[in-house]
């Protein structure tokens, strides 16, 4: 067989390849050497029709047969022997067909992987800001943690609901004069510092008493997610049937002790502390790991394969599906996620090309003992045995966490070699279209 290949672009190829008529020839004999075996036709036994009968019984099948494994084959050997590094199934043109005493000859397109001479890095910067928590910080969480712990108990003597106060109510809801049964509830408890609660129910729950009835008018914005209420209003009849209030605990040293494993005060603020800024450090590491492949991005324009952005598509589309069924959540993502799909796509795979191809070019490898290193610290985290952390990652699981030790590696180099500035990264300039237009007109006349 003979192929040779014609770059149509970066990413498509057209391959051509040649089986001449004695490599036809053989596989057609053999082919029927095969179906006469176990052919039966009327008046010959099995294994004994001659080949010319077998020919006008079985000619067309044994033709496709042939035909079909050839061009399989041939495309197989113009990949090894050109090198291509393909990442969808080649696309016939049009079906080839034999015809006696000629070559097959037969074009496909193929999707292929850019080529990449060398991967720049040395110009890549991005920036990074200082950790810093606010003592408001552990305080909000302090206070969250004293909610937690707060006795609940109705107020005796019974007042009018206050700020932090549970007020249990049954609501109906009318919009435009027309009775919304779907947006009422009963037995709903509400905590009236709630940050979610609508400014206008908050301030008119406050000051209400059980059996006390109230109708609140609430206004909704233009682009409000339910659209039976975008820009309407709403009048929202309110009983109110229980109110509690919360007894917060003092702020002490016994509370403390109550949250934990803290014999003081001090020593649960330092922790909560500590975990604010464990936090703060692994979104601030994630902000710099996404300017730096934005940055290597910039520095790497390379064309992506379209089958391969469609696939990425597609992968994001199951992983939201997933999150929203382990949150609950019913129906399709929203519109939100659908908008700019393609490019986040297509950021993906270019940035994934990328730091495989910087990968090979820097010789970084994940090892044996990255991978143990890894098991062992695994087993740490969840109370396994190594031996048994070991035994889970097989297969498809080991193949995805030496990508990511990989990755981590590639990262590490890429932060290693960047310029990287202390501070939050400067807003791009944006030019006014107009100014942007003036200067297109000052060229043209130029």
């Amino acid at each position: 067989m003979q192929s040779e290949i014609r770059e149509i672009s970066p990413v498509l190829v057209e391959v051509t390849v040649e089986v001449p008529w004695d490599r036809i020839q053989k596989d057609l004999n053999d082919t029927y050497k095969e179906i006469g075996k176990t052919a039966r036709v009327r008046g010959f036994r099995p294994g004994k029709v001659p080949r010319d009968v077998l020919k006008q019984v079985y000619g067309r099948e044994a033709a496709a047969q042939v035909t079909g494994t050839l061009v399989e084959q041939g495309l197989m050997q113009a990949v090894q022997e050109h090198e291509l590094h393909i990442v969808a199934q080649p696309q016939m043109e049009e079906a080839p067909a034999l015809e006696k005493g000629k070559p097959l000859t037969f074009k496909a397109k193929v999707e292929v992987r850019p080529k990449i001479d060398r991967v720049a890095i040395d110009a890549l910067e991005a920036w990074q800001a200082p950790i810093e928590i606010p003592n408001e910080d552990v305080d909000a969480e302090v206070e969250g943690l004293r909610n937690q712990h707060a006795e609940i108990q109705v107020p005796d003597p019974m007042r009018g609901a206050k700020e932090g106060d549970l007020i249990t109510i049954d609501y109906t809801v009318s919009v435009d004069g027309e009775a919304k049964d779907d947006l009422g509830a009963e037995g709903r408890q509400v905590e009236i510092n709630d940050d979610h609660l609508l400014p206008a129910l908050k301030e008119g729950l406050l000051g209400m008493q059980p059996d006390e009835e109230k109708t609140i008018e609430v206004a909704f914005e233009d682009d409000h997610p339910n659209p039976e209420l975008q820009g309407k209003t709403a009048e929202f009849t309110i009983k109110a049937t229980r109110l509690h209030e919360k007894l917060l605990p003092e702020l002490d040293d016994e509370f403390a002790k109550d949250c934990g494993d803290y014999e003081t005060l001090l020593e649960l603020r330092l922790k909560i502390r500590e975990g604010l800024e464990s936090s703060a450090k692994q979104q601030g590491d994630a902000r710099l790991k996404d300017q730096l492949i934005d940055s290597l991005i910039e520095h790497n324009d390379i064309p992506v394969p379209p089958s391969m952005v469609q696939q990425q598509q597609q992968m994001m589309m199951y992983e939201m599906a997933q999150f929203m069924q382990m949150a609950g959540q019913q129906g399709a993502p929203g519109a939100d996620f659908f908008s700019g799909i393609e490019e986040r796509a297509q950021r993906r795979v270019q940035a994934g090309i990328l730091l495989g191809s910087l990968a090979r070019q820097e010789g970084i490898e994940v090892t044996e003992a990255d991978l143990d290193a890894k098991f062992q610290e695994i087993a740490e985290q969840s109370g396994k045995h190594v031996a048994k952390v070991r035994a889970d990652y097989q297969e498809a699981q080991r193949d995805q966490l030496e990508s990511q030790l990989l990755e981590e590696k590639v990262m590490a180099l890429l932060t290693e070699r960047a310029k990287i500035n202390e501070g939050e990264r400067p807003e791009p300039d944006v030019q006014p279209e107009t100014q942007k237009d003036e200067s297109a007109e000052d060229e043209g006349e130029e």
